[in-house]
């Protein structure tokens, strides 16, 4: 009997036990296909990750994070350790007040171009000062990007004993390395093989698989900044590699020295927090929760993707402020009040040979060279659809009301965008209002009454790229419409390139050091895109709210907006100011070589 007895595995096929035996087998079935608690918990983390969205918040990450942390460090040393955290996390919590207020504009104009949205609400000169600014952000950061290539090969190319060995022939007919070897020239033949190249080219999709590098670069050189400090920092570490000119007393690099050195720091933070013109196409490539696939631009949707959006800016700037508070701390902490504008020269690799600073100084170089390019581009659109605004006008010879925003069949509206018929036989001018117009192509965008949206109807700049720096920048052309053709020929092309960078190229080798361009940019452009012009769009979106119900949080919303305008308005005018003095005012203090004769 014991040899009958079924055997685990065996199928028993007496007749008097096959019910038994289908439900032990579905049983079996059911046990084989239930969740395991490891599926559970994957399943779980995959849903909790989807609701935090890691992709939105990495490209919020990649747009703010870049060659700005490189001279944290040296705010620091400005503005003293307590106030450099405390402006840290005040430009981080201004940062999150302008992109809500961003993506608020967005969702209430149903816009998701920066500059559309500016227009929209402030008006074309919104739209002019705009583009300045882009134009003018994205040059000053290729500027910085040529620099610090610069200080990273300089230091490189020092640390190889072989290249600085003499050679009695070649130093008597004049030819030695040491002999002909400079910085700038460094930088001229690097920019020249490597840098212009990658310039030229029209479209950057292949560069954009390595637009994550940039991120990941500084988080390593976080890393390293926390471990090197730790180990041989001036206050936390043993100090052995020091060449400290100023005593390390924690007590007094805990405050500034003075009101205008917190004042020349303030615009270097500010840059490094500049996102802002990136976040409308990320807020609109959003999924709903409850809705996954849906691509509409409905205001449920819409306001459904704002709350994902706060979440992801909340998370993404929260992220940035801390590897920025790692790097200005543990930097300043170890090299003191030597800490120069670009913390990789501290690190003096061409004597110390260490190599977890040389692999941080390498990755930040590739991520440098390989972002140059995602600069040029926007820079080179924009300055290409300015000359062909400027062409346009002086064609612009028939129109009636030149200054007014009307043109003849055959122009474009200048300074308001609009195109509009009209008939040569009749001298009688179009009326056009501020909010609706009437267009032969109202009903491609959905209104059969003929009256739309300016800003919905046709796009006041014409074709309009995404001026999106670090992404790649495709205009699509509006079907039926005649548009700003983005396109230039070759010879164009080369010019305004050559223009562009060769410009940055000439800055990079004028300027003292890369604070002084970080801290004209912050003070500038990074202002203005920053909090300036978010503080247009709150003021202008309550400008009619009417109601007592909602009087109250009217008046909050303007306040705040006035308090971005007028607070981004002071420091952007002081800090430029006091960077502009201290560049061209005599400096009597002696700098100091941080890494000693080499």
């Amino acid at each position: 009997m014991d040899n009958l007895r079924q055997r685990p595995g065996e199928h028993n096929f007496d007749s008097n036990s096959s019910d038994s035996n289908c439900f032990g087998s579905a049983a079996a079935a059911e046990d084989h296909h239930r969740p395991t608690s490891t599926m559970m918990t994957f399943h779980a983390c995959r849903r909790r990750c989807t609701r935090i969205h890691p992709g939105s918040i990495s490209n919020l990450c990649s747009a703010t994070l870049g060659a700005g942390a490189l001279s944290l460090p040296f705010a620091f040393s400005l503005t003293g350790i307590v106030f450099g955290i405390l402006l840290l996390i005040l430009s981080a919590y201004l940062t999150i007040v302008s992109i809500d207020v961003i993506i608020e504009a967005c969702a209430r104009t149903k816009l998701f171009r920066y500059e559309d949205v500016s227009v929209r609400l402030v008006g074309p000169s919104a739209g002019r000062v705009l583009e300045a600014s882009l134009l003018v952000f994205c040059f000053g950061t290729a500027v910085a990007y040529i620099v610090a290539v610069g200080d990273i090969l300089d230091q490189g190319l020092r640390s190889i004993p072989y290249l600085w060995e003499s050679d009695t022939d070649s130093e008597e007919n004049g030819w030695s390395f040491t002999s002909m070897y400079s910085r700038e020239r460094i930088m001229i033949c690097f920019w020249a093989l490597v840098m212009f190249p990658l310039s030229l080219q029209r479209h950057v999709e292949a560069l954009e698989r390595f637009s994550s590098l940039g991120v990941l670069s500084i988080i390593f050189l976080v890393l390293s900044a926390v471990i090197h400090s730790s180990i041989h920092g001036d206050v936390i570490g043993k100090g052995d590699d020091s060449k400290q000119t100023y005593p390390t007393d924690i007590s007094t690099m805990l405050w500034p020295k003075s009101f205008w050195d917190v004042m020349k720091a303030f615009p270097i933070i500010i840059f490094a927090f500049s996102c802002q013109v990136n976040v409308c196409e990320i807020y609109e490539r959003l999924s709903p929760n409850d809705a996954p696939n849906s691509t509409s631009h409905e205001m449920p949707e819409l306001k459904s993707k704002q709350r994902i959006m706060a979440r992801i800016t909340r998370n993404g700037v929260a992220l940035c402020m801390t590897l920025y508070i790692c790097i200005g701390l543990f930097g300043f902490l170890d090299f003191s009040y030597d800490t120069v504008d670009n913390i990789l020269i501290n690190y003096c690799i061409q004597t110390t040979h260490d190599a977890l600073m040389i692999a941080a100084s390498a990755f930040v170089a590739v991520a440098v060279v390989v972002a140059f390019p995602f600069n040029i581009l926007p820079a080179r659109v924009t300055l290409k659809l300015i000359l062909e605004r400027f062409r346009r006008r002086r064609r612009c010879s028939r129109c009636y009301r030149f200054f007014s925003g009307l043109t003849c069949s055959n122009c474009w509206c200048l300074w308001s965008g609009l195109k509009v018929q009209s008939n040569e036989d009749d001298a009688t001018p179009i009326e056009v209002d501020d909010l609706t117009v009437s267009s032969p192509t109202a009903q491609y965008n959905g209104n059969e009454d003929g009256v739309t949206d300016p800003l919905l109807d046709d796009d006041r700049f014409g074709d309009r790229p995404y001026l999106v720096p670090h992404m790649s920048l495709e205009g699509l052309p509006i079907e039926g419409e005649e548009v700003y053709s983005t396109d230039s020929s070759p010879i164009e092309h080369f010019l305004l390139t050559l223009l562009l960078s060769g410009s940055a190229l000439i800055v990079a080798l004028l300027i003292p050091g890369i604070s002084v361009i970080f801290g004209l940019m912050g003070g500038t452009a990074a202002s203005i895109i920053s909090f300036i012009l978010p503080g247009m769009f709150l003021m202008e979106a309550y400008a009619g709210v009417t109601g007592e119900e909602n009087n109250r949080s009217s008046k909050r919303m303007k306040l705040l907006g006035l308090s971005l305008v007028v607070g981004g308005s002071l420091i952007g005018v002081l800090s430029t100011g006091i960077t502009i003095y201290d560049l061209f005012s005599p400096n009597d203090s002696v700098a100091v070589d941080t890494c000693g004769s080499a």
